[in-house]
């Protein structure tokens, strides 16, 4: 028998097969009817007799079988059944056992949390989740007020909140990712970002070794590693994009470059399990785009356990694939080592 974490890789390759098979609406159905409307059913049940309550009490169950390090807040004089978790086992157990076969796992939570309470007459008012094993929740009855209520163990207030990017929902609808942004999907972001590139130059680990940079026109995005971005002196060149590695120690002067630029990159971050998770909040910075979203649903990478992690500039190469970018890569090291995630081919010439 299956321990109450052990099926999580189960799950979490269920959704992506069914992502990849029958698209993002074939998804959702699952989320809805296979484990809304089946296996979580008695949250259903719970609420339909004692509305928050109910639910109430049937998360307070959840968080003991599931051994959940979260709290559960009951306020029914201010409508409010309030989630704070501090560290979800759900999510802990890909992490720790380097799984990441679907785009997004986290998704799931309010794929099925939604349409449950929407069953019920009750929402999700608001929902953060920053994907390194923290999210909360404010769950309320639609057709009452939502006086705001301070919440003590408010997991914003824990200095893990700054790790990852954050998914946010208000009434059930994804918030766009960046804030100053139109597009809650990830994938979007980046292609609108890379929207009039029509080349991106890669630069390997031996650039710039008595290298000169090539000529960057105003339709060429050049995108550097962290390490890169902090340690070349590419003044005169436009930045379009910063793959950051899983690299605390960078994060310092990546920030004190990026906020001396005129023109700032786009920060990017892999967000691979088991890896070290950055704060980048706490060094002033915004939280960097994932690519590993766009990486998987192209094609173009499939996390495998256990495995050597490509370095920084492979990424950089796979996402211009995934982007359907050509590909300009930029000192030696770079061609031979992408002959690994078998992109050579995507090269264009250079002479």
């Amino acid at each position: 028998m299956l321990g109450c974490q052990d099926f999580c890789g189960y799950y979490e390759w269920t959704f992506h097969y069914l992502r990849r098979r029958f698209g993002r609406v074939g998804l959702e159905k699952y989320w809805a009817q296979a484990i809304a409307g089946d296996s979580q059913r008695h949250y259903l049940k719970s609420a339909k007799a004692e509305g928050l309550r109910g639910l109430y009490e049937s998360w307070l169950k959840t968080g003991i079988d599931e051994e959940c390090d979260w709290t559960v807040t009951l306020d029914e004089n201010q409508n409010l059944l309030r989630l704070d978790m501090r560290q979800c086992p759900s999510k802990g157990f890909l992490l720790d056992n380097d799984l990441n076969a679907d785009e997004d796992y986290c998704d799931h939570c309010m794929g099925w949390i939604g349409p449950a309470l929407h069953q019920v007459g009750a929402e999700v008012a608001a929902h953060e989740h920053n994907h390194c094993g923290q999210c909360w929740w404010e769950i309320r009855n639609a057709s009452q007020s939502e006086p705001p209520v301070e919440i003590s163990s408010d997991i914003r207030r824990d200095a893990r909140w700054g790790q990852g990017y954050l998914d946010r929902f208000a009434h059930h609808e994804k918030l766009p990712l960046l804030t100053d942004g139109a597009h809650a999907d990830s994938c979007d972001v980046l292609a609108e970002w890379f929207r009039s590139a029509q080349t991106i130059v890669v630069l390997g680990p031996h650039a710039l070794e008595g290298e000169a940079l090539p000529a960057i026109e105003s339709t060429t995005a050049l995108i550097l590693s962290g390490r890169q971005y902090v340690t070349m002196n590419c003044a005169e060149v436009p930045i379009r994009g910063v793959l950051i590695e899983h690299d605390r120690e960078i994060l310092p002067e990546v920030s004190a470059r990026f906020h001396s630029a005129v023109d700032r990159p786009l920060l990017m971050h892999c967000y691979l399990p088991r890896q070290p998770f950055l704060n980048f909040a706490a060094h002033g910075l915004p939280r960097a785009v994932p690519i590993l979203p766009l990486l998987i649903r192209s094609g173009v990478y499939v996390h495998r356990t256990n495995r050597p992690i490509p370095a920084p500039w492979i990424f950089a190469v796979m996402l211009a694939a995934a982007l359907k970018k050509p590909i300009l890569p930029w000192g030696s090291g770079l061609a031979d080592a992408a002959l690994d995630v078998d992109l050579r081919a995507r090269f264009r010439a250079t002479s």
